[in-house]
């Protein structure tokens, strides 16, 4: 029975099943014959929802008419304390992306492939961004629930993307090919540069004897494709209000932005695509004002370049940021792969191969790239595990590791647990300082997160200090300290200090069968 994986993407989702024995991907859901995601947008109207395409394009026309709601973007308020109101009805992040999710499961149910091939769609691996929170990922493992879909395990897109990569290559006719060639690989170094629609995620991946191991990562949150519509729609707001402020006030037609601003990005968003292959495109809005004044302004590639200078800066300070976190320098990558629809935009392409030159890719099939490896990941039943120890920072300069490289994270559900005890013998703060890194042995490693405890020794003596650690399905470190002198029943929370991290580097033994 072929395993799922799930992209549930800030533009578009996608699931992805996989049969190892065959060597077979299923896809569930086809534009124009070929396998393709569906949009993340939903329409509300007459008591009823669409998702996908169509919701996409009719809100390009009917996001300002009276009787349609649209959400776009929801996976970048999951987590959030954000709610979102549909004709008034206040309604949790969560429940609007458990209605996409219910839509690509219902889709898979009805798809003839998918009914012969016995598709099993109550579990998946699912993708998300190395920026997701332990919350954001509790979130969303409540809307798949919600959708019938049990989580088996969540997996960084940009590592997801590499597997899919691999295991879509045509040259292999099965998947025991694939990982004999994986195997053949030994030392070979890979950067993916995932750029979406809400975050740019990067990961640097060593293949260690067909072992994918995570070097180091880095993510630009909120400056991608999404950000990139509202710098159009900005642009050409301006421009609107350059044109008519001697006609109206700024009240007035502040009111008409926020009257027309879900059909203004939309509009934005397909300049943005448009401009990916053309080296222009028109941006037409009318009906703006009560006498049919709108917009009609021409938008050049050169324009659009110069709008999103800025964050094509930012973007390659992060790829040097993942670089350092892997302690290699771009002359040691082998192959760069680009995925993401942001990947698309011409600027972005050329700034890496700038840096990286002729070992630069764009993933075949890149929209459905990191379900396949998802897909893939779930099928071969591989789960991840550390690649790097988990350490707590000593006041000599060592390291105590908290967890060892090669840990199983949450094998068979079992939550990974240690803790220890340490003496702080300078008190002259009144606190400990906890820091936790992430490193190789006694090596310079990343800070993952600090906490400071408070003592409540006397000062002549050391304070203990109990800490411990826990490792879930979720990946997600919790770290949790707290002076010894605390009553095991006092529930004073100021003393008791807590902290979660979520970059962790983990890798996968493609080897296993």
């Amino acid at each position: 029975m072929p395993k799922v994986g799930i992209d549930f993407g800030t533009t578009n989702s996608v699931a992805v099943a996989y049969d190892k024995n065959k060597h077979q991907f299923t896809y569930f859901n086809y534009e124009e014959g070929v396998p393709s995601p569906i949009s993340s947008t939903i329409e509300f109207h007459d008591n009823s929802t669409v998702v996908g395409s169509e919701a996409r394009d009719r809100m390009a026309r009917f996001a300002d008419v009276e009787g349609y709601h649209y959400e776009r973007s929801v996976k970048s308020k999951i987590g959030s304390d954000e709610n979102i109101y549909v004709f008034g009805e206040r309604k949790e992040p969560q429940e609007i992306a458990a209605i996409i999710l219910k839509n690509l499961k219902d889709q898979a149910l009805n798809e003839a492939d998918a009914i012969k091939a016995r598709v099993d769609m109550n579990n998946a691996i699912f993708t998300v961004p190395i920026s997701f929170t332990g919350k954001a990922r509790r979130t969303l493992r409540k809307s798949a629930n919600i959708a019938g879909i049990d989580v088996i395990s969540f997996i960084h897109e940009p590592f997801a993307a590499i597997i899919g990569s691999l295991f879509t290559d045509d040259k292999y006719k099965t998947s025991e090919d694939v990982i004999e060639r994986v195997k053949g690989l030994h030392n070979k170094n890979y950067l993916v540069f995932d750029y979406g629609g809400g975050t740019l995620d990067i990961t640097v991946v060593k293949n260690q004897n067909g072992r994918m191991l995570e070097l180091g990562t880095s993510e630009l949150t909120g400056q991608a494709g999404d950000k990139f519509d509202e710098m159009i729609a900005k642009h050409v707001w301006n421009s609107f209000i350059d044109q008519y402020a001697s006609k109206y006030s700024l009240e007035y037609i502040e009111a008409k932005r926020k009257e027309k601003w879900r059909r203004i990005l939309a509009i934005s968003e397909r300049c943005k695509i448009e401009l990916s292959s053309k080296e222009s495109t028109d941006f037409l809005l009318n009906h703006i004002t009560n006498i049919n004044e709108g917009i009609r302004q021409t938008i050049t590639r050169q324009d659009f370049e110069i709008i999103i200078a800025d964050t094509l800066d930012a973007t390659c300070n992060k790829i040097d940021e993942a670089l350092q976190a892997a302690s290699l320098n771009p002359r040691d990558i082998d192959t760069v792969l680009l995925t993401g629809g942001t990947c698309n935009i011409p600027a972005i392409q050329q700034r890496l191969i700038d840096k990286f030159g002729g070992r630069v890719i764009i993933a075949k099939d890149s929209a459905l790239v990191i379900a396949q490896g998802a897909a893939v990941i779930s099928e071969m039943g591989w789960l991840p595990f550390l690649t790097k120890d988990i350490r707590i920072a000593l006041s000599d300069g060592s390291y105590w590791p908290l967890f060892e490289a090669e840990q199983p994270i949450a094998t068979e559900n079992k939550i990974a647990h240690n803790e220890e005890v340490f003496t702080c013998v300078d008190q002259r703060q009144k606190r400990a300082k906890i820091i936790v890194n992430e490193g190789y042995g006694q090596e310079e490693g990343n800070n993952l997160c600090v906490l400071n405890v408070p003592l409540l020794g006397d000062s002549r003596f050391g304070d203990d200090i109990a800490i411990s650690g826990d490792l879930d399905k979720d990946i997600i470190l919790t770290i949790k300290a707290h002076s010894k002198l605390v009553n095991d029943y006092d529930i004073d929370y100021a003393t008791r200090k807590s902290a979660e991290a979520y970059q962790l580097c983990f890798g996968l033994d493609l080897t296993e069968r």
